[in-house]
């Protein structure tokens, strides 16, 4: 289910024939270094996105407090367009205002953000496709944390019948007297992920299991009856283990644990009979000795031999705060 979860993609190939030959590139290639994703950052914080894979547009949603020059954080929608040029080999990453129909499309999504947004702060967007028909292609969950009243909190909104979303409403069962944040359901939606500092003032990554089999997605965020919370101890390495984000058979996180680069680093897991593996550092190619943060991964059509990883870094040479970056992580 989870690749019919995977992000609202617009991949464009530009191309011309160069004659006989066909064209130059027949296949694109990401980064194997980070790139700003310059214009989708602002002078201020940028970080916490979301694109799942929900059919064949790019809705890309972040956390960012650039409204409020730099204090409160809420969540803005930015259409994206993953375009790889078959004649010239060049590969961008831009915001899709262009085609006017196509921004248009995905509107909806910003009612959910009217939805969550509050005078607090909104943290960790999670965008997901809710129900079992699938060509009912404006179904949209979203789901993120707030602390508008005191703690963290996992909240969801749904699109309805109608053209609106629902009324913000807590997820009982994930939520506690402390801070909660990052929902991320597993490949098939039987269990869903999530990061608290419940036990110790550490952020650990819990799960909770679920059965979607005959509900939607909502209305299993909606029981008000308690679940059995388990963490991860795998996963969860003593220091803040957090943003837990899966895609296929692959988990990340962040995490400020000693075998660092420095400040918060980017790690992955596999899922092996199971399992989850024990998690590795992604390595000094994407990691620095700033903070890493908030990674997703996305299949983005473009490279057939990696996914498109999205995280946020507040290292040197970006617009200002953390920005959002991109790169190539091998499948």
């Amino acid at each position: 289910m989870k690749k019919l979860l995977s992000i609202l993609l617009l991949i464009t190939f530009i191309s011309c024939e160069q004659g006989p030959q066909g064209y130059n590139y027949e296949t694109g290639s990401l980064p194997d270094s980070p790139v700003n994703l310059k214009e989708f950052n602002s002078e201020y914080d940028d970080y916490n996105s979301t694109a799942p894979s929900l059919g064949s547009l790019v809705a890309f949603c972040f956390s960012t407090n650039r409204k409020s020059q730099g204090s409160q954080f809420d969540i803005v929608y930015m259409p994206m367009n993953v375009n790889f040029d078959k004649t010239t080999g060049v590969l961008t990453v831009k915001p899709e205002y262009a085609n006017w129909s196509i921004y248009q499309s995905l509107g909806i999504i910003r009612h959910g953000l009217d939805k969550v947004n509050t005078a607090g702060n909104e943290f960790g967007p999670y965008l997901v496709y809710d129900g079992h028909n699938f060509l009912d292609n404006d179904r949209f969950l979203l789901l993120c944390a707030s602390d508008s009243e005191g703690d963290f909190q996992i909240n969801f909104t749904y699109k309805t019948d109608t053209t609106d979303f629902s009324e913000s409403q807590a997820v009982r069962f994930l939520n506690s007297g402390f801070d909660d944040l990052y929902p991320s359901f597993n490949d098939d939606c039987s269990r869903v992920y999530f990061c608290s500092n419940r036990e110790d003032d550490v952020f650990n990554i819990f799960y909770v299991d679920i059965d979607t089999s005959n509900v939607e997605l909502h209305e299993v965020l909606a029981d008000t009856n308690m679940k059995i919370v388990r963490k991860d101890e795998l996963l969860s390495g003593g220091n803040d283990d957090k943003c837990p984000y899966i895609f296929d058979n692959t988990l990340v996180f962040t995490s400020n644990r000693p075998d660092g680069f420095g400040g918060y680093d980017l790690y992955f897991s596999k899922l092996e009979n199971d399992h989850w593996t024990t998690p590795e550092n992604l390595g000094p190619k994407i990691n620095s000795e700033y903070d890493e943060y908030r990674p997703i991964l996305f299949e983005e059509g473009v490279d057939f031999e990696r996914h498109m990883l999205v995280f946020s870094s507040n290292r040197p040479g970006g617009l200002g705060g953390f920005d959002l970056y991109f790169v190539g992580l091998k499948k």
